[in-house]
């Protein structure tokens, strides 16, 4: 499950990218989250991996609290996360499994 509890995010311009969003994902749901351009949707996905950090409110994926994450806790929990990136940065000279393998070497 995931959860976004009265979660905010503004920046140090600032710009509000968050204003306590309230949403509940159970395991198994298929949700889309659909939204003019600057609504705030790629702001939402990131914070569930911690790419981009809420400024307030609690993240839950299965009942842990990401925000709280840090350092060996975060990379391991996002071994479990799949993000497909709008422009994802690839190796175009190389096959998708040594792409893949790549990013893993750090666990190594």
């Amino acid at each position: 499950m995931i959860e976004f509890i009265n979660c905010s995010k503004q920046y140090p311009n600032g710009t509000k990218a968050l204003n306590n969003v309230n949403l509940k994902i159970e395991q198994g749901e298929m949700v889309a989250i659909i939204g003019l351009s600057g609504a705030g949707k790629s702001t939402l996905i990131r914070c569930i991996n911690q790419m981009i950090p809420i400024t307030s409110g609690e993240c839950l994926v299965d009942g842990t609290d990401v925000s709280k994450l840090k350092g060996k806790g975060l990379r391991r929990f996002r071994r479990n996360i799949g993000m497909v990136f709008q422009s994802f940065n690839l190796v175009t000279r190389t096959t998708v499994l040594k792409n893949v393998l790549a990013a893993r070497v750090a666990d190594l």
